[in-house]
């Protein structure tokens, strides 16, 4: 029988309430304008370097020797020149990100904490299980701390929070589940994801790990489909079902 040892939880539209296709067009905007100024190039260079940057990260296949980190900076580099280890630069940005970015929380981007999201969190605990955050690691810990912040997760007891700076794969590449996992010392048999998105939230391929689903739908493949709320409300259930698979 299998025994549920540590619940990973998605923070975008699982934990924290997002427009994200809102907050990543703030982000890119921003740092792509900064970048502009600082290399003197044209915004629309930058604009499209980033996005590109963005994209080869989240490319599946990566051979594991790069961080996240690593695979961006090299390829704005690539694509526009600028260089975003050089210190002058990666104070900038830092800056940003750490004293603008908080406030960019608007009527669009219209952050908050999830209903019932925190109430999850605490629910594993209760049991005594471990908890962890698996949001995609396509941005700085400095830009996902933000969110937590605005997502009220900032002071859970997350043993591991996945960030641009300390992953080498992205969702839904089961090798990022795997690395995560592994630092964590757990195997996928021992662990439930909880997540909003039907491709990046279940490991391609798969990898054992068990997926309950809190977006639209049921997914063929979650072990659980219900609301972030729900899923608080029936934790005991959830985890019968978990272990009585």
């Amino acid at each position: 029988m299998a025994v549920l040892r540590a619940v990973v939880f998605d923070m975008d539209e699982t934990l924290l309430s997002i427009n994200l296709a809102a907050f990543i067009a703030v982000l890119a905007r921003d740092e792509s304008a900064l970048l502009a100024e600082a290399g003197r190039r044209s915004t629309w260079t930058m604009v499209a370097a980033y996005t590109r940057a963005l994209l080869e990260v989240n490319q599946p296949g990566h051979d594991g020797t790069r961080t996240n980190r690593e695979i961006f900076d090299a390829a704005i580099e690539r694509r526009s020149g600028v260089v975003l280890a050089d210190p002058v630069v990666r104070d900038m940005i830092e800056c940003y990100e750490r004293e603008v970015l908080p406030n960019r929380n608007d009527r669009i981007i219209d952050a908050d904490p999830m209903p019932g999201g925190i109430r999850a969190v605490e629910a594993a605990l209760s049991r005594g299980l471990r908890v962890a955050l698996l949001t995609n690691p396509s941005f700085s810990e400095t830009c996902i701390r933000c969110r937590m912040r605005w997502g009220g997760l900032e002071d859970l007891p997350f043993e591991l929070v996945t960030t641009l700076e300390n992953s080498r794969h992205c969702k839904p590449d089961a090798a990022y589940y795997r690395e995560s996992l592994s630092e964590l010392g757990l195997s996928p048999d021992e662990v439930l994801m909880v997540g909003n998105d039907p491709k990046r939230d279940f490991p391609e391929p798969d990898c054992g790990l068990k997926t309950a689903y809190v977006g639209d739908g049921a997914p063929a493949r979650a072990m659980w489909a219900g609301t972030m709320e729900r899923f608080g409300e029936r934790f005991d259930e959830v985890v019968e079902a978990f272990e009585g698979d």
